[in-house]
């Protein structure tokens, strides 16, 4: 899988929920899947070099891609997604849900704090040094797993509505209705 499908396969899945999706965060995801992907299944996501750019992780043929957004959320992607392997799939789901939720700056900085692949390898001499993949998959093992937050439900998050008749219709855990018949 390319880097590129990874991205448009997030901006599919993200775009209703995120307005933030500019190319920077988009990058940012990018790398934090890719060493989350390293850490579940000791092989990568995706085959294209991630670098250490002066802002962060980037895969420069992502960057190149949705260059024309500068800093604005990326409008448009690729309505003929690839086909994505389901462990794939559900990481990226893992990622839009957890990760996601991040801006781009609460991102960046998690991605180059100290001791990070990004930190290792970045050099103001240097820029756009390649982050080698056994380093982010090192640094990763290190981490925690990826935990997608549980949706806890409260009573009030199921509500009734009106239909066209006026009668109140409830969600069937609340029709007690049949209990009595």
């Amino acid at each position: 899988m390319t880097a590129f499908a990874a991205a448009n396969f997030l901006l599919y899945i993200m775009h209703l929920t995120y307005d933030d999706l500019t190319n920077a965060k988009i990058n940012l995801l990018l790398y934090f899947a890719q060493g989350y992907y390293l850490q579940r299944h000791r092989r990568p996501l995706f085959s294209d070099a991630i670098e250490a750019w002066g802002n962060g992780p980037v895969v420069p043929a992502v960057y190149a891609q949705y260059s024309e957004y500068r800093d604005w959320p990326i409008a448009a992607y690729d309505m003929r997604l690839v086909e994505i392997p389901e462990d794939a799939e559900d990481l990226l789901f893992d990622i839009a849900r957890t990760v996601g939720q991040y801006t781009e700056t609460a991102l960046r900085y998690k991605a180059t704090v100290v001791g990070s692949p990004w930190d290792q390898v970045y050099s103001r001499q240097n820029p756009r040094c390649v982050i080698p993949v056994d380093q982010i998959e090192q640094y990763f093992l290190n981490l925690p797993p990826l935990q997608p937050p549980e949706r806890v439900f409260r009573e009030t998050d199921f509500v009734g509505y009106w239909d066209r008749d006026g009668v109140l219709v409830l969600p069937k855990a609340w029709d007690d209705s049949d209990a009595e018949g």
